[in-house]
């Protein structure tokens, strides 16, 4: 009895770790997202006059594109964002995995509490709806903000799906060909993204780009997120049934 008792401490200060751990690492994202909000903020007022409205502001000349020199440094801004949150997945996990998890889990905090904090700061986004740049690299993001949100919940979901589940015991393997998959849906998410590049910076043309979004390829990012879920819902639960099944046909 006296062992069962202490493995069962044990397992409760395990997973009172590993909670404590999470609402860190979601706090760390939640602050971190209100100083992404107010950097774009100032930005905003530095090269749009407040506005989060379209079109851009570029500038072509001779046929190239004319940036600023602050505009590189907000390049670096973007990369060093991603780096800052892998690093927080990194230093609190104890393997890949689980680093990972926590990574993503991060991202979608940070990404979703982004759009909260804008709203209280400036009102903005109107809905749901509202378009925006989401990123620059390596040609500008933009899409609807229910896109990115959607996404994020995703990743908070399926993270710490994963986490709780590798804390009570199951043992998550994912293949290089489940990586393979689920890269692939987001890669081509991204190309949804992108695929109005053209119209956004207002590359010169016969006929002039507007710059105004034009509709989302949602032919592109709907069946490519339906098919991550899906995936990742087929494969958890495979491995889950796997490893349930498996102690009864040992016997």
């Amino acid at each position: 009895m006296d062992g069962r008792l202490g493995a069962s401490l044990t397992s409760n200060k395990a997973h009172d770790k590993a909670l404590r751990q999470w609402i860190l690492v979601a706090l760390f994202a939640i602050a971190f997202a209100w100083v992404e909000a107010a950097v774009v903020v100032y930005l905003r007022h530095i090269y749009y006059n407040g506005s989060f409205s379209f079109p851009i502001v570029v500038n072509w000349k001779d046929g190239r594109l004319v940036g600023d020199p602050l505009m590189y440094i907000e390049y670096l801004r973007e990369a060093a964002t991603i780096i800052m949150l892998a690093a927080i997945g990194l230093a609190a996990g104890k393997k890949a995995l689980q680093r990972f998890c926590l990574f993503i889990v991060a991202f979608g905090l940070w990404d979703i509490f982004y759009y909260i904090w804008l709203r209280v700061m400036t009102g903005w986004p109107d809905g749901l709806l509202t378009w925006d740049i989401l990123f620059l690299l390596p040609l500008p993001w933009v899409g609807p903000v229910i896109t990115p949100v959607a996404i994020a919940l995703a990743m908070i979901v399926a993270g710490s799906l994963i986490l709780y589940l590798e804390e009570k015991g199951h043992q998550i393997k994912w293949s290089w060909y489940d990586w393979c998959i689920e890269m692939t849906c987001g890669l081509i998410m991204v190309i949804a993204f992108c695929w109005d590049w053209k119209n956004i910076i207002r590359l010169p043309a016969e006929v002039p780009y507007s710059g105004i979004p034009n509709p989302f390829a949602w032919w592109l990012f709907l069946p490519s997120l339906v098919l991550s879920l899906a995936y990742f819902v087929m494969r958890l639960k495979k491995v889950l049934t796997y490893q349930v099944d498996r102690p009864k046909a040992e016997n």
